[in-house]
């Protein structure tokens, strides 16, 4: 395994790994658990001792336990998450962040969570694209998702609803406990396309295995995200000569480790209970597609052709009809377009905390200038270049920022689904009604 450390840095780093688990979770960890740390901890003596006595070389050391510090990693991942499992990944980050001693940026003690958390969840609540999820636990979120799955009815799904509680419990568990990238925004995302899905025309366009594959990339679309962008990750391998893709590096990342989980254990697989092959293959490339559509880097060309598509749909409808319209016009009898209209769907959903009511909004924008900030800490820590404009500096440039995300990205995706979707349209009319009061704050 190829790594960017000296072998000296690879054993510091498995301490430090060890010895966080040691510090913070072991007392909390189950009889299992605390077993594999045992042995974890049996091994890193092993190759410290070994290595420090010139028994073992840099390359036998890398070539025998290269990935070691990855399934240390991995497993300290899963740890928390089941430590955490019955708390918010709000009070799951804080937390952390105090034990890590992390500087919470201000505008972080500004969320409102005084929102009644209710003890059933009902298809009124799920429909609501204002729901408020963080006052929810991890256990609870991974239970309403399974419920989006029921209150669809997908008859044609023959997916047994064991199965696929099995595998969104695992998707719990391989996200990490961050700010904003977690299992909670995983969640939102798929809440508000289920939502989008049953109060529109979009539920006549698609077709059961479709929307079930596109919610399912939702909950998957940002798993193992470690709270940076593909800017850091692409700037970090540059600095560490690593040779990696710099093309939507995450969204690649987020695929794989779907389809690890599902290779993994077969009782996650679900594509053993459909019908075909060409099912299978649908499902995975709808799954693929929606994931890598949620790269931001995409975003300009997908509203460009979202546009234009809309455009020569509207005027199909009334009655214009010539050669290029017919080809550029949506129809649900094209593959293509139904895959098309569920990724932009999915990045929609991913960049939607502008459609919700403004407490909300910014309860979830706040989050996310944390784990901003955050980046850029870990930026000068690893001397690279630092990313100035996702420094937190005050609350007028925070405005500001937001201004422009929510005017110049959020808005024109949204205007153009609710143009498709009239339904819907009352969802860009929420950007701009949070877009004036942004204004305001601006003036104050």
């Amino acid at each position: 395994m190829q790594n960017n450390k000296s072998a000296t840095e690879y054993l510091d780093s498995i301490g430090q790994q060890l010895g966080f688990i040691d510090q913070y979770y072991i007392q909390q960890a189950d009889q299992n658990d605390a077993q594999v740390i045992q042995k974890f901890k049996k091994v890193y003596k092993y190759i410290d001792e070994a290595y420090k006595s010139n028994f073992m070389n840099d390359d036998g050391l890398f070539s025998v336990y290269g990935f070691f510090l990855q399934t240390v990693k991995k497993f300290k991942r899963k740890l928390e998450n089941r430590i955490y499992f019955d708390k918010t990944d709000y009070a799951a980050t804080l937390e952390k962040f105090e034990r890590t001693q992390t500087k919470l940026v201000p505008v972080y003690k500004d969320l409102i969570l005084d929102a009644q958390k209710q003890e059933r969840i009902d298809l009124e609540t799920l429909l609501d694209s204002n729901m408020i999820h963080h006052i929810y636990t991890k256990k609870e979120l991974g239970q309403f998702a399974l419920q989006l799955f029921d209150f669809l009815n997908l008859d044609q799904i023959k997916v047994p609803k064991e199965i696929l509680g099995d595998l969104i419990n695992e998707i719990v568990m391989n996200y990490n406990v961050v700010p904003y990238h977690n299992f909670t925004h995983a969640f939102q995302l798929s809440q508000l396309l289920f939502s989008c899905y049953m109060k529109s025309d979009l539920k006549k366009f698609c077709n059961q295995l479709e929307i079930f594959s596109a919610i399912l990339a939702g909950l998957g679309h940002d798993l193992n995200h470690k709270g940076v962008n593909n800017m850091y990750k692409i700037k970090k391998s540059k600095k560490f000569n690593i040779l990696t893709s710099e093309i939507a590096v995450l969204e690649n990342m987020h695929c794989a480790t779907f389809f690890n989980i599902i290779q993994l254990n077969r009782k996650h697989d679900f594509f053993q209970y459909m019908s075909n092959d060409e099912e299978k293959t649908l499902a995975k490339r709808l799954i693929i597609t929606s994931i890598l559509a949620t790269d931001m880097s995409k975003h300009a060309k997908l509203l460009a052709k979202l546009q234009k598509r809309v455009e020569c749909t509207k005027q199909f409808d009334q009655g214009e009809k010539n050669d290029l319209i017919e080809m550029q016009r949506f129809s649900n009898e094209r593959l293509e377009d139904r895959i098309f209209i569920l990724n932009i769907m999915v990045h929609a959903c991913d960049i939607s905390n502008p459609t919700m009511k403004f407490n909300n909004y910014m309860n979830w924008s706040y989050l996310l200038t944390q784990e901003f900030n955050d980046q850029t800490i870990k930026e000068a820590k690893i001397g690279v270049d630092v990313t100035g404009f996702l420094i937190y500096k005050d609350k007028p440039t925070y405005y500001g920022g937001q201004t422009f995300f929510a005017k110049s990205l959020v808005l024109p995706l949204w205007v153009q689904i609710g143009e498709l979707y009239p339904e819907l349209k009352y969802l860009s009319e929420e950007i701009n009604k949070n877009l004036e009061i942004l204004q305001q704050k601006l003036k104050q």
